[in-house]
């Protein structure tokens, strides 16, 4: 096992520069501004200045050329920069690992797709708690891969089909079947009982799915159209396009399944649906899931679902 001595601690903060130097440059570098450095650091711009000139002096090379037009980088401050800013990159993560191993056990912080959040886990997460009183939970959402070495979070819920990171523990949830919903006064207007009508309608496109109403077409037998609806970020915008009957929607079937109940929105041709080849899956770091809070959700989640 690798141990150090006071000596050499003190060797090795002897060689290094100055911390508050080093930041200095590693911030002014990335935006090439002292004065847009100072801002993020909440410093003036002649303290970054003078650290700038205290590290440039103390390793005898130049990092930055000033000009009229600003700052540039020297070859040596490119080659510098790199580096520095991935150390303290590497120190950010290793800080925030820290922090989270001093959590309380029973606490559980959990990400997932926002119209996820917001139409499926919400309204189960009582059902949660009554269950596992003791176990606090914080729940943020997020569609965009989850950085697990660099993120607060503990497992998260995402869509994909199934190609994760090595490093990353992923187990299957559910899958995704696809519905054509409108609102019952659009489909009175322009009634739909044919795939064929379909074309006559406003359709919604979602933004990160570009490739749905392709392959609702396709699964009808017919050549797709191109969309002449808006197009929305997240399934829930979607949902809430249709039941104000702006259009025909096609969004996951248990995302509706409220608006179906009470006849805010209807499936004109439930011979239609598409089974998507992704589904959800429960992410989070190798081993994890020996931990008692993370064991508890995964049993929870694998209970409601087959319910």
């Amino acid at each position: 096992m690798m141990s150090f001595s006071h000596n050499d601690a003190a060797q090795i903060q002897g060689s290094l520069p100055s911390l508050n130097a080093l930041r200095a440059f590693a911030v002014a570098g990335r935006h090439l501004s002292f004065t847009r450095a100072a801002e993020e650091l909440h410093v003036t711009q002649g303290a970054v200045s003078r650290l700038v000139k205290q590290l440039e002096a103390d390793l005898g090379v130049s990092l930055f050329r000033r000009s009229p037009r600003g700052l540039e980088l020297t070859p040596e401050g490119a080659t510098f920069l790199p580096a520095l800013s991935d150390a303290f990159a590497q120190l950010a993560t290793a800080t925030r690992l820290v922090a989270r191993s001093r959590r309380p056990a029973n606490h559980l912080a959990i990400t997932m797709l926002p119209t996820l959040a917001m139409r499926w886990f919400m309204p189960r997460l009582a059902d949660f708690h009554r269950l596992h009183p003791d176990i606090s939970v914080d729940v943020t959402s997020a569609d965009r891969p989850i950085d697990f070495a660099r993120e607060p979070v503990d497992v998260g819920i995402q869509y994909g089909s199934g190609d994760w990171p090595a490093d990353l523990a992923a187990e299957f949830l559910m899958p995704e079947t696809v519905i054509l919903v409108g609102s019952p006064a659009l489909l009175k207007t322009k009634p739909v009982k044919k795939p064929e009508d379909v074309k006559r309608h406003s359709l919604l496109a979602h933004s990160t799915r570009p490739e749905a109403w392709a392959e609702w077409f396709a699964g009808a037998g017919m050549k797709a159209v191109a969309g002449r609806g808006p197009a929305f970020e997240h399934f829930f915008m979607s949902i809430e396009a249709a039941v104000n009957g702006l259009g025909l929607a096609l969004v996951p079937d248990f995302f509706v399944a409220a608006e179906l109940r009470d006849g805010r929105l209807v499936e004109p041709l439930p011979r239609y649906r598409v089974a998507r080849r992704g589904g959800y899956y429960l992410l989070h770091l190798p081993g994890r899931e020996r931990e008692p809070a993370i064991r508890a959700f995964r049993s929870w989640l694998q209970r409601i679902i087959k319910a």
